[in-house]
């Protein structure tokens, strides 16, 4: 843990308590820290704007900054709360694990996982992130970003941590391509041996891919015929989630 990070998470949490301006000397007491420590935190903050400081009445306040990290969040609460019943039903129907994955930076985190009845499984953690290239349900969400997030995607992350050839990022586009025309992703052992990995976008009311829907299976038990349903019920599941975000498909 960090001791100073915290100490300053502090002072945001007093501020927001208190609910109206404070003065330094207020918040050093509030906090119990020396009034040196206090100024230097609330100056980093009002240097980004998370805090605000009167230059009438030298009082403090929260800032501007804040809100949209707040909007930010009630928005993943509200995808979280409208996933999960989709993620059940599609789970009840396949028998397999699902997931709900989205962005964070250049790769995609689990936010939330049903998992299926059968015991032989595929892990795939809550809160695991995974570049968002490798796999179906990460591929097909990075599918649908725009082409200066994809560019930068490979130019900024996937060249930064390894050698990447003209000729791969040739193959990526493409498969980036054919996602997009079907709709969904499907992917065969690519970074889990043995798993069948089958991924649809979900959009917000903007129209924006926010998320995807996953489901992972292994492949010693899924057939041909299995794939193609999954595919089908994957991407049902996932504009039902889009529907219940506001998307509306033109």
């Amino acid at each position: 843990m960090i001791q100073s990070l915290v100490r300053a998470m502090e002072v945001l949490e007093h501020l927001r308590k208190a609910d109206r301006s404070c003065s330094l000397a207020e918040l050093s007491q509030m906090a119990q820290l020396p009034s040196s420590t206090v100024h230097r935190i609330l100056q980093t903050f009002c240097s980004t704007n998370y805090v605000v400081r009167d230059p009438k009445t030298h009082l403090y306040r929260l800032g501007t900054a804040l809100i949209p990290l707040g909007m930010a969040a009630t928005r993943r609460l509200h995808l979280r709360d409208s996933a999960v019943p989709v993620l059940k039903d599609l789970m009840k129907i396949t028998k397999e694990d699902v997931f709900l994955i989205i962005i964070s930076g250049y790769q995609g985190m689990v936010l939330e996982k049903v998992e299926g009845p059968n015991p032989l499984k595929v892990i795939e953690r809550f809160g695991n992130e995974v570049d968002l290239h490798c796999g179906g349900s990460r591929r097909s969400l990075l599918a649908f970003q725009n082409d200066s997030f994809i560019q930068a995607y490979i130019d900024n992350h996937l060249r930064r941590e390894r050698e990447f050839s003209h000729e791969e990022e040739v193959k990526l586009l493409e498969s980036l391509d054919a996602i997009r025309r079907e709709g969904v992703a499907i992917s065969k052992g690519e970074y889990i041996p043995d798993a069948v990995g089958i991924g649809a976008p979900v959009f917000d009311m903007k129209g924006k891919a926010i998320a995807s829907i996953g489901l992972i299976a292994p492949q010693s038990r899924t057939t041909l015929e299995q794939e193609n349903e999954f595919k089908q019920l994957v991407k049902e599941h996932a504009a039902q989630l889009s529907s219940l975000l506001g998307f509306v498909q033109k």
